[in-house]
């Protein structure tokens, strides 16, 4: 299966969740690292106690320190980043190794309190656009 965001004109989108935990996200967004880097695309999701991320490029390092000082401003709760440079996914199939895209960026702030528009427009300011 591959991913593919349909648009040409931006490469990097966000989507804002409701979900109350980033969980699904962590579990299925791994899976597709190696069709977003050969893309050199990027997906973020915001939610009101996490931002999770796969950019499949360059230009993470910005996004990411960015949207965590907003993150800390914001959040009620100490805020928790992880970042990994290599993504690892398990299809759990039997005699199926997991895959290990590297190259890519995945990240993960979690905290309390996120403000969605404000991270949302703060994406913006960066060229990321929200995905319909």
């Amino acid at each position: 299966m591959k991913f593919v965001l349909n648009s040409n004109e931006h490469k990097l989108h966000y989507v804002k969740s409701d979900a109350a935990a980033p969980t699904l996200y962590f579990s299925q967004l791994p899976k597709y690292a190696a069709s977003l880097k050969e893309q050199n695309k990027g997906l973020i999701f915001i939610g009101s106690n996490f931002v999770l991320g796969l950019i499949g490029n360059a230009e993470s390092q910005e996004i990411v320190s960015t949207v965590e000082a907003l993150c800390k401003e914001q959040s009620s709760k100490p805020v928790k980043t992880n970042t990994k440079k290599d993504v690892k996914f398990d299809f759990k199939i039997k005699g199926q190794k997991p895959v290990v895209t590297k190259g890519v960026t995945q990240f993960n702030i979690t905290g309390a309190g996120f403000k969605v528009e404000d991270i949302g427009n703060t994406l913006l300011k960066l060229g990321i656009v929200e995905m319909e």
